[in-house]
């Protein structure tokens, strides 16, 4: 199993498919939305999309299982 790294930003505007196997991971038409620390409405990754380690938050490819480590 592989890991990388994504920017929040470009998973939340572009289609993200495995770098190890090329299976599609996830795309923004799965985005949700909730509150940031203010208070306001912001786009976020999806419910139930986001799986969570010792190391941070990631995405899972449904194919290889490559973990794909969210930055902000």
């Amino acid at each position: 199993m592989a890991e990388f790294t994504v920017q929040l930003k470009a998973v939340l505007k572009e289609n993200l498919y495995c770098r190890e196997c090329g299976e599609w991971v996830y795309t923004p038409e799965m985005n949700g939305t909730c509150k940031n620390e203010q208070g306001q409405e912001v786009e976020c990754i999806g419910e139930g999309c986001v799986k969570k380690d010792a190391k941070g938050e990631f995405m899972e490819c449904p194919g290889c299982s490559s973990r794909y480590y969210i930055n902000d």
